[in-house]
Order: structure tokens, then C-alpha cells, then sequence
């Protein structure tokens, strides 16, 4: 997504969306639609078969029956999708084998701009395919993503036409990466842009005044943004603190920073983990993370 603050235009070129056929991930396509609308875009509708668990194993007569299969079912969804498309420019892609590896390759050899995914939301051991798939592509993806939870109730069209943005920031690199994607996505659509910093404790009202000050700072004067941006400081735990001021304020969309897996390990990748994740899983509009 070509995004900068100087710049009151988005090109979004390429939209990649991704589907397993599920209803929350096919719930996410009239969100893509809409943004293709807007912005002229091409989408790149894609399903990826997962290779056979046998791995390098000769298949049987019963494995490449049910390989011939999963490719005519994905064929006969493909087909079910494309009236959804029409007047839209579009591409259908069946792949077969790791959903993250075909996927990536997708993003940098046809120059993707956007990723559209839905996810189911749910935690731990009840993830299904298309939650723990969707994580791992706005945790790793190279340009940005946009996941539509099952608590979305705004209509799609409200997607191509933001009237008003959260962004939450701790001043770390991950957040300040997604800045340039909030600001300019407020000039395009000349949207309120709400900043948000969470604490862990009650602050002093000298402190939250510094962290005022401090988010203010952070929209350059050049942003010339319609009016003024504003600032919410509050304690708790950050992705609750997060999802309520959205519902609060019943924003079109929110701009997140993520922390890229592999910096992490253990419990802590756990933790580090859970805050986009869960906001992601119930917000109640789409999310947009971009990757820090």
C-alpha cells in the first residue's frame, strides 16, 4: 500500500484476498469489493489447497482421489465467487501446498498492495484454519493487511468510505509503523483520526498531559488534516481498553502496528501475540495492521 504523509492519494493496485470457502472468510469479500470499487483495484482471489499429509511419500490410489476432489470442489467455489466480481477486474488462483509460502510468493512476484482476510476469532486450541492462517499473514505479510472478525457490523461500503479512524500507539517502532497508513488514510478520506495510548496503571494528570502532548506530536502540521485529531489516554488491559473506545466511538476502521514473529519466542511470543490479536478477532470494524 503506497501511503505517504505528504500525499492525499492510496494507490492500491493489487488486492490479494484470501479464502478457504468459510463463511467468515468469504464474509470478508465484500469489503475487498468495495476498496476495488473506490480505488480501481485489481483482486486476486486466492485458495490454496494444503499438500498431502503423506509428505514426500508416494500417494495412494485414495490420496489422489481425494487431492482430485479438494481441486474440483475449490474449482466449483472459485466459479461461486466470481458473480460476486463482476465489473470488478479480478483473478481466480488455486494453489496447492503450504497456505503461507504460496500465499507470500503471491504478495511479492504480483506486487500485492493490500491482503483482504477473514477470521473466525476464535482462541488457543479452537482455532480453525482461517484464524491461525489469518495471524500468521498480518504477523508476516509484507505490505498491509486488512481482517474482517466476526463482530463486524458495519456495512462493507463503509470501508471505501471512512469517516472515522483509531489509531492506538505505545511510541514503539511496531506502532509508529503503522502511522503514516493512519494519517494518510485520514487525508484520503478526510476522517476524524482518534489517537489512543493505553497504560498498564492510573497516571498522575501531569503524565497524561506529557502523553497528549506527546500523540499530538505525532501528526505533523503538514498532515493538513481536515480537523484537529483526538487524544485518549487510558489504563487497563490495551486491546479491551482498544475495542471499547472503538465501539465507543463507532469507528470505521482501525490502524494497528504488529510485532513480526520471529523477534519473539516462548511465552513471550505469547504475550507480545495476544493484544493484536485479540483486537483483530473482535473488533467491531475491520482492522488494518501493518507490520513493524
Amino acid at each position: 500500500m503506497t501511503m505517504e504523509v505528504e500525499s492525499k492519494r492510496i494507490s492500491l493496485e493489487n488486492i490479494l484476498f484470501a479464502t478457504d470457502f468459510s463463511k467468515y472468510s468469504n464474509e470478508a469479500l465484500p469489503f475487498a469489493l468495495s476498496i476495488a470499487r473506490k480505488y480501481g483495484s485489481k483482486i486476486l482471489a486466492l485458495h490454496v489447497i494444503p499438500p498431502s499429509p503423506l509428505g514426500g511419500f508416494p500417494p495412494t490410489v485414495e490420496v489422489q482421489a481425494i487431492a482430485a476432489q479438494a481441486l474440483r470442489e475449490a474449482n466449483e467455489a472459485m466459479k461461486g465467487l466470481e458473480p460476486r466480481m463482476k465489473g470488478i477486474s479480478h483473478e481466480i488462483i488455486i494453489r496447492k501446498g503450504d497456505i503461507w509460502e504460496e500465499l507470500s510468493a503471491i504478495v511479492e512476484n504480483r506486487r500485492i498492495d493490500l491482503i483482504v482476510v477473514g477470521t473466525h476469532g476464535r482462541a488457543g486450541v479452537s482455532k480453525l484454519l482461517i484464524g491461525s492462517v489469518a495471524e500468521r499473514i498480518f504477523r508476516q505479510a509484507s505490505c498491509p493487511v486488512l481482517t474482517v472478525g466476526p463482530d463486524v457490523s458495519g456495512e462493507p461500503g463503509s470501508i471505501a468510505d471512512i469517516h472515522t479512524i483509531l489509531y492506538p500507539t505505545d511510541f514503539n517502532p511496531e506502532s509508529l509503523a503503522a502511522l503514516p497508513q493512519a494519517i494518510s488514510l485520514a487525508q484520503e478520506h478526510q476522517a476524524r483520526l482518534f489517537l489512543l495510548h493505553v497504560t498498564p496503571v492510573p497516571v498522575l494528570d501531569s503524565e497524561e498531559s506529557s502523553l497528549m502532548i506527546r500523540m499530538r506530536s505525532l501528526v505533523p502540521p503538514e498532515a493538513n488534516l481536515w480537523c484537529e485529531p483526538k487524544m485518549f489516554v487510558e489504563f487497563g488491559e490495551a486491546s479491551q481498553k482498544i475495542l471499547e473506545l472503538a465501539e465507543e466511538l463507532a469507528v470505521d476502521l482501525i490502524v494497528l502496528g504488529t510485532k513480526h514473529v520471529s523477534r519473539f519466542a516462548g511465552t513471550k511470543t505469547h504475550l507480545g501475540m495476544a493484544t493484536a490479536y485479540k483486537v483483530v478477532s473482535h473488533a467491531i470494524c475491520p482492522v488494518l495492521t501493518v507490520r513493524g
